[in-house]
């Protein structure tokens, strides 16, 4: 997708509601905007003010008989220039949900001169007309995608400007010392105290702080927004499939009585909640783990289990309630694969329907000599368990995601990176020699700044930043 596309000023349309509600809503943005409405309507939007409903029928100018030209009966309201989310003409209408009267609204939309927008381009143009900043339109997306109240609270703070506004003020606190430094330079044969580079690179280095603390809360910010990384590892046929599939309330990974069936890393997103409390995890379930095997895919998808085991938050270990001495073997082997981690482990002994309440408790001693601590026996099929290891899994989970209130954290990878960019400018001109290179670094460090919040933002990175939007938003 071009970035240039983005830049025209021509009408554009989009359905700004998902398939399948009882209502459907369609954006128009663009110079043509009163006279497509007005057309749409035959003339029913004329008389009506700005920023007014009106009930109107709709209609296909391009259709050849009247009988076939009545789209639907909804309502309407225009938005004159610049008075609108865009900053430009405007209209929405509001039509009955079925995917026939939306498509023919559509259809009819680009008969008349309006293309069907972008992915995002309507936040894009709201950016361009000053209506929003990039942090604010990026934080809509997120809203959007928030898999969690955490993450629906993080998102709404950056829309109020929070992150903005702390980037903002260390950006502004960058230019200042760069006019001081180039002052300085300007200045160098006399003697003024608040103008001598150890004065200035004590200023620096407070802002280097800041940004390291912002740079640090990256991994906090990704693990509310996205989930914490989890891993369900555990010997061939040992119930990890079931246990997954409980908790996503549906069949997402192969279930079989044959070992070894799940022969890769399946991923999925899971939110749990119990109790006021919520937490998303990112699910891999993993091919099940032994100590050799002879099939080539079975053997990349358990080196794929291992990696990913390493690289988790959190790990549920499953262990079959009442193993033989060879499975307990073979379980011991996988504990001993991924490094024994008992710090980030909970163990759910599966299939406690099958065995006593003793042969469960025996089970409880013997995997409490691995140093666990968090113990979960369940059953998926009468589901006897499941509630406590949920509860087991989001105690676990929340102090990774603790934050104080109003806490600003970074959330998005060209975010860090600009952060991480100026970083470097600013330990540059921590070290430079002189006020030149100095002023030089520092300058650098606060255009590495710039996309953030809006400035120096190349096209071909507004054009990225956007594409990844929905399209209606």
């Amino acid at each position: 997708m071009s970035s240039a596309q983005y830049l025209s000023h021509d009408t554009i349309h989009a359905l700004a509601t998902p398939p399948g509600g009882a209502l459907a809503i369609v954006r128009i943005s663009g110079p043509r905007s009163r006279e497509i409405l007005d057309r749409i309507t035959r003339g029913g939007s004329a008389a009506q003010a700005p920023r007014f409903f009106f009930r109107s029928k709709m209609w296909d100018p391009k259709a050849t008989e009247e009988r076939t030209a009545l789209i639907d009966d909804g309502m309407a309201v225009y938005f004159e220039n610049p008075k609108s989310h865009t900053g430009e003409e405007a209209a929405e209408l509001f039509i009955h949900g079925g995917s026939a009267v939306a498509e023919r609204l559509l259809e009819a939309l680009s008969g008349l001169g309006s293309r069907q927008a972008l992915a995002g381009e309507f936040s894009f143009r709201a950016v361009r007309n000053g209506k929003t900043s990039i942090t604010a339109a990026q934080a809509v997306a997120d809203l959007i995608a928030a898999k969690n109240a955490g993450a629906a609270t993080l998102a709404l703070e950056k829309m109020e400007g929070s992150q903005a506004k702390l980037i903002t003020e260390l950006a502004e606190g960058l230019r200042k010392l760069v006019t001081l430094a180039e002052i300085g330079i300007d200045f160098a044969d006399q003697d003024v105290e608040e103008l001598s580079l150890p004065v200035l690179k004590k200023r620096t280095q407070n802002i280097l702080k800041r940004l390291e603390e912002l740079e640090s809360s990256f991994d906090r910010g990704r693990k509310i927004q996205d989930g914490i990384k989890a891993a369900f590892i555990g010997r061939p046929n040992a119930g990890k499939s079931s246990y997954f599939n409980a908790l996503l309330g549906e069949e997402r990974s192969i279930v079989s009585d044959q070992a070894g069936t799940t022969r890769d890393v399946v991923r999925e997103s899971l939110t749990l909640r119990q109790g006021g409390r919520s937490i998303t995890l990112r699910l891999e379930d993993t091919a099940g783990i032994r100590a050799r095997t002879d099939d080539a895919i079975e053997r990349i998808g358990m080196d794929r289990s291992l990696r990913a085991a390493s690289e988790c938050d959190f790990i549920a270990f499953i262990v079959e309630a009442g193993e033989s001495s060879e499975e307990w073997e073979q379980s011991l082997a996988v504990w001993s694969a991924v490094g024994k981690p008992s710090e980030k482990t909970m163990v759910i002994l599966t299939k406690t329907d099958r065995i006593s309440p003793d042969g469960v408790q025996e089970s409880r001693r013997k995997v409490a000599d691995l140093g666990v601590q968090r113990i979960y026996p369940v059953s998926v099929v009468d589901s006897n368990g499941i509630r406590d290891s949920v509860r087991g899994i989001i105690e676990f989970g929340i102090p990774l995601v603790e934050r104080a209130p109003g806490e600003v954290l970074l959330t998005r990878l060209d975010h860090l990176q600009a952060v991480r960019d100026a970083q470097e400018h600013l330990e540059r001109a921590f070290a430079a020699p002189g006020e030149d290179f100095f002023a030089s670094d520092l300058r650098q460090a606060l255009n590495a700044l710039g996309p953030v919040i809006g400035e120096t933002l190349p096209d071909d990175i507004l054009g990225r930043i956007f594409s990844e939007f929905c399209i209606g938003k």
